[in-house]
């Protein structure tokens, strides 16, 4: 079992309102700027690097064990951790998929790269989104309130608002 640190709770609702708010809103807002699409090849790209950039962000906070005490975790906010584990959905095939392409065609300069059909070189960015909103509504359903700022709820699906 990992383990996790103490977050003190005025800590955690700070974070949570400034920097966790930050991640799920940017990975939103680009994802849905990316569907509605762009004809200039640059921003679009820079757009789909900022959308994985920030959907691994968010797994990794969701997924990933600390690798140093001051790594925000998931787990900092629950009242039961165990609770917590056992109720967040295994990694799914599309988050698999989403993290070897993110290793191999954009993390890492990799000679696979050369490997990758015209046809592969897409993003399921809706679809990744969408799985990742729910674990976020799974997470605002399990963690203690009063370790979360409340803006964080605005972020939940459905009551999402985009800024123009």
């Amino acid at each position: 079992m990992e383990i996790y640190e103490k977050i003190a709770a005025e800590k955690l609702v700070d974070f949570s309102g400034e920097h966790l708010y930050y991640e799920i809103d940017m990975l939103y807002g680009v994802a849905e700027t990316l569907v509605k699409g762009t004809e200039n090849f640059y921003i679009y790209n820079a757009l789909l690097e900022a959308f994985i950039l920030h959907a691994s962000i968010i797994l990794d906070f969701f997924y990933e064990p600390p690798l140093s005490p001051d790594d925000a975790k998931a787990a900092h906010f629950m009242g039961n951790f165990k609770k917590w584990k056992s109720s967040l959905p295994p990694e799914t095939a599309g988050i698999r998929k989403f993290q070897r392409k993110r290793n191999k065609e954009l993390a890492h300069l990799s000679y696979k790269r050369l490997e990758v059909k015209p046809e592969e070189k897409k993003w399921e960015v809706l679809q990744l989104t969408e799985q990742i909103k729910k674990i976020v509504n799974l997470f605002l359903d399990r963690a203690s309130p009063s370790l979360l700022h409340p803006r964080m709820y605005e972020l939940r699906s459905g009551q999402y608002r985009t800024r123009d």
